[in-house]
Parts: C-alpha cells; structure tokens; sequence
C-alpha cells in the first residue's frame, strides 16, 4: 500500500499542540556562516544581513568583534575591554556594549559605543552589573536585570552619552531574554531557576504579561519590538533547549521550527524584524563552546495553504492542514491623534504601524508622527522638516520618509526608535514617488515628480542612493509593494493601470490593475500585494489583491479615501487618514487562514 510520503513526499509532524497560523509558522532556521572565534556570552546588534558580534568568553574573556554580511563574520577593531555576559544593542555602524562579567563574578559598569569603524569608552552605567541585556539604540539604549552577589531589577536608559535610572523589573531576574526599544520592551525568562514570566515597559513602568510557553534563562537570543518579537534557544538545565516562540504583543507562541542545534548564552541580531533573526555563538548541551550561526526565515508567501503543512496533534489525536486561505475583509481602526491625508506610512502589519508628515490642509503641511499598536495612536518625535507627498518606508521602529512637496525635496529623514535624523539625499529630489522596501537598509524609490512624471528610481544601501534603471513607464502617485530586489509598482497618474515589476536590475511590465487610479496605497510582496482607496475623478474605495500573476477585486473599505499605509503584508495593513478633507480615520485589513480537519486512521 502506498503511504503518505510515497505520494506526497512530506513528512507528518508531532506536534502537543498546533503551530501559529501565521506566516511565523512557516518560518525555518538555515546555518548560516561560521564565527571566526566560538564564544559563549556573546553580546550582539545589527540585522540578520548586517550584524555585529562582541565579547564573550572563549572561555577567557574577549574583546574580539566580528561583523557578518548575511553570509560571512570579518575581524574588525577590538572592544577596549574584554568580557562576558555584558548587553549588546544597536546596529552593526552604530553599536552600544554595557556591564558584563570580567572575570565572573565580577561585574563591570563599563559601556563603549562603536561607531562602524572601533570602539571608544562612553560614561559608565550607574552600577556594576553582569548577565543584563539590552535593546534599542546607541542613543535610547536599555539595560534590564542582571546579576550583582543577587539578581537585580535594576533597568538602566542611555540617551546617547549619559545612564540613568529607569523603572525596575517587577521581578529582580538575570540572563533575560530583552526585545524591543527604550521606550517600548518586553522582558522575559531569567533567573538562576528558569521561569516563564515576561514584563512589558512602556517607557517608565513594567507590567507583567503573558508567560513563555517555555521556561528558559541564558540569553535566549531574544529580539525585535514588543509588538513583534522572537525568542530562541536557552537553557533550562540541565540541558540547552531548541525551542523558538513568537510575540505579537499579547502573547507567546511556540513555532513548529526549532534551531537545529540546541545551545544558550547565544548572541542574536534581529532589529525590527522577528521574520528575520540570526543567532550566534553560545554553548551546546554538552557544554562546548560553539560558532555556530544560525538564521530565522519566513517565505513570502507562508500564509498561502501549500501541501505538506500537514501536522498531528498529539492531545486531539486528529490530523491537521492549512486549508484555503479565508476571504479578507476590512474593520474600523483606532482614530488618529490628527487627522491628515498625503502622508507617509510604515509598519508590520495592522498592529505595528506608523504614520507621518501630510497635509492637515490644503495649505499646510505636517511634522507630525504617529504610532498604532492595533488599538490606539500615540504621538512621537516629530519629523525635522514638513511635507507631504513622500514615500514611507520600513518598520515601526526603522523607518525612512523620502523626498516630497510640491517644491520636490531631495531630504531624507531616517527614525531609528526615538527620533529623526537627516540622512544622505536622493539624487533627484521630487514628489509623489512610488516606494518599495520594508527595511530601510535596503528601499527603493521609483518615479515622481521633478516638475514632470518621471521614470527615474534610485536605490539605498543604508547610506547612499544609487540611481538604476527607469521604469518603463514614467508616472506619480503610484502604489508600491515588495522590496529592493524584489518589487512592485502600480496605478499612479496620469491615471493608469500599469503595474510592473522590479527584478533588482530591470523592470517588467505585468497585469493591469483593474481599476486604473492615482494615490492607491500598496502593501505587501511582489507576489502577494494589495492596494486599496485612491481616485480620481472622485475617491474610491476599491481594493484589488495581486497573486503574482493577476489582480483580483476583493472587499472594499468602508468609506473611499487616498490613505497612508505600512508597506509590509498584504494579509494584515492598515489604511490610515486619508481626504482631502483630512481624516484621523483608520481601516485594518485581515485575512485568516483555515484550518481543515481529517480522520485521524
């Protein structure tokens, strides 16, 4: 009798309970490159293709820096001071080390910032402390817990030249996992005795939330923002542990993908994506120190039911598969702080995003900035100069706004968590661009206008921007979905329903929109996109989704605008504002996977 691999060629998991049915759950670990030096307590920053590596013990205490590509660790300059168990945060140009062990147990209140090049010391924290971690910036960093002859809740903020006391941990606790930004954290596990508590920071105060479905101490290799973050690897002795959770803000989720090789006291970079996570270093269950690096992924199109996601859980007894993919549909979001239309957005989904800059009027332009966790908007840093009509690009917490009003900037600001900053210009400044780039290392702009429709695109390397190839089509106010490599363009005016794609050198004109239309927001993949609202001659409310191949007209929203959006995921945005007139209205788009059920024989 032929069996069910025969067939299919996939393998049925066990599983106690089901996995997430969310494109996390489709996630896999890669080996990725090896470190030059195996370290165990190594402290990390950066993304999973630009990360950073330092200290650690070998088992002495090291000063060694490594820098990763996405594919391979390079040498570079030395810590000032060699140790362990010390917090990393940061990028991989602009790195920030605290406390620490040297030897253990002594605690150092040493920090050194690095700024791409060498490391130099910076203003000591307000106490010595080991086994802390940290998360955020070089400018708005935080240090949580740690272990000083007992475990402390002491949490440490640094601004970017001196510490200070912030809010003390609920739970005086060691080798936590941290995830997050200065103002905005999730603690979670630690402590000589393993436990499963997490605490969430808002800036001020810690509030304990939902437990981990694993009790873990050790590091963790834990990362990405509040909203959005992942947990791996650790220690709940005797032995290292496997296991990889997600967090959405709420709750805890344990992910069918496990490291393969169980380790703890591991470094992590992860940034503002939990989609996208590398884990180094540590020690394995037999105690060696390893080198090992290992990457977090998800495919672009993980919600779509594919064969062999196929599991069996243990406590039902009953066999499970994805099953189509449900039927979106758009709710009422929370209520902007300031109503605006022609603004910028970015984010992860509808319960990760951020809007700013646009026009309160007709006559006046905006600074503002605004952040959405699925039920409110909270006021931040405002923009340094005002505008409209610009692309947003990136994350909630790494976000870029690009050119924009009818006097055609060429200025860039780039938000790192906290604040704005003046980064590089594109080379052509203009308006109403089409972006394309869910992490700001890695963006591309494309068209607008420079006193005409223009086909010119530029792309950015987190530095500089380089000019590439035209579109075919020169246009303004076009919608924009994918990333650097792998993107989309389409509508914009004069009204079109042109749609082409961006193969990271040329681009190719594909399927027709159905509706032709200029101001459409866009989010999502080069194979899973959606654009919704726009017009003219009056707005629309029209939402079309892009299967790779054609676009489909699916629900509408519930009242036609021309809003702002995060460009991320085409299964979870957000359509904010919107007008003229401005409104302070938002709309979330969701759409559910299914789950089918089959006899279990």
């Amino acid at each position: 009798m032929a069996t069910y691999s025969t067939i299919k060629g996939f393998t049925i998991q066990s599983l106690a309970s089901d996995p997430a049915l969310t494109p996390l759950g489709a996630g896999t670990w890669a080996s990725g490159g090896n470190l030059n030096t195996a370290r165990t307590t190594v402290a990390g920053a950066g993304l999973q293709t630009a990360a950073l590596a330092f200290g650690g013990f070998e088992p002495a205490a090291s000063n060694k820096t490594e820098s990763y590509d996405g594919t391979a660790w390079t040498a570079v300059n030395n810590m000032v001071g060699a140790r362990g168990y010390l917090a990393g945060m940061g990028t991989q140009t602009a790195a920030l080390a605290a406390g620490g062990w040297y030897p253990p147990p002594v605690g150092v209140n040493l920090s050194e910032e690095y700024n791409g090049t060498s490391w130099a010391e910076g203003n000591n924290l307000p106490a010595t402390v080991g086994e802390n971690r940290g998360c955020g910036t070089q400018t708005a960093g935080l240090s949580a817990g740690g272990y000083n002859g007992s475990a402390v809740n002491a949490v440490y903020e640094y601004d970017g030249t001196c510490w200070s006391n912030g809010g003390t941990l609920g739970t005086a606790r060691y080798s936590v996992g941290l995830l997050g930004i200065q103002t905005a954290a999730v603690c979670a596990g630690g402590t000589v005795t393993p436990h499963q508590q997490s605490e969430t920071y808002d800036g001020s105060t810690w509030t304990e939330g939902a437990d981990l479905n694993t009790a873990r101490k050790n590091g963790g290799g834990c990362g990405g923002t509040s909203t959005a973050g992942i947990i791996a690897t650790g220690q709940n002795p005797p032995g290292a542990i496997n296991a990889t959770e997600a967090y959405d803000g709420t709750s805890w989720t344990t992910l069918p993908a496990t490291v393969a090789t169980d380790r703890f006291n591991v470094g992590s970079a992860i940034g503002a994506s939990q989609a996208t996570a590398t884990f180094f270093g540590g020690k394995t269950s037999p105690g060696v120190i390893s080198n090992l690096t290992e990457e977090f992924s998800i495919p672009a199109s993980a919600t779509i039911a594919q064969e062999g996601q196929v599991w069996y859980n243990t406590t039902s007894t009953v066999l499970k598969g994805y099953g189509a993919q449900g039927a979106g549909a758009w709710s009422s979001g929370g209520t902007m702080n300031t109503g605006r239309y022609y603004a910028a957005g970015s984010g992860a989904s509808s319960s990760s995003a951020r809007i700013f800059g646009g026009g309160t009027s007709t006559a006046t332009t905006s600074i503002l900035n605004e952040a959405y966790d699925g039920t409110s908007f909270a006021e931040e840093a405002d923009l340094n100069t005002a505008r409209d009509k610009a692309p947003g690009l990136g994350t909630l917490t790494d976000a870029l706004e690009v050119g924009g009003t009818d006097s055609n900037l060429a200025i860039v600001e780039a938000w790192n968590g906290t604040s704005w900053t003046e980064v590089n210009n594109i080379t052509t400044g203009r308006r109403q661009m089409m972006g394309v780039g869910i992490n700001t290392p890695a963006s591309l702009v494309a068209g607008g206008n420079s006193g005409s429709p223009s086909a010119v695109c530029e792309t950015y390397d987190g530095t500089c921007w380089t000019e590439v190839n035209n579109l075919n089509t020169a246009r303004i106010s076009g919608g924009g979905a994918g990333t650097s490599a792998a993107g989309l363009v389409f509508g914009g005016e004069a009204v079109t329903a042109n749609t082409e794609k961006w193969d990271g050198t040329c681009w190719t004109e594909v399927a027709n929109l159905t509706t032709a239309r200029f101001f459409n927001a866009g989010s999502g993949t080069q194979t899973l996109a959606l654009t919704f609202g726009g017009g003219p001659p009056f707005d629309l409310a029209i939402t079309e989704s892009w299967d790779g191949t054609c676009w489909t007209e699916v629900a509408d929203m519930a009242a036609a605008k021309r809003p702002s959006a995060p460009k991320t995921s085409a299964l979870s945005t957000i359509a904010m504002g919107g007008g003229p007139p401005a409104t302070s209205a938002s709309e979330e788009w969701t759409i559910a996977n299914a789950v089918k059920t089959f006899t279990a024989t």
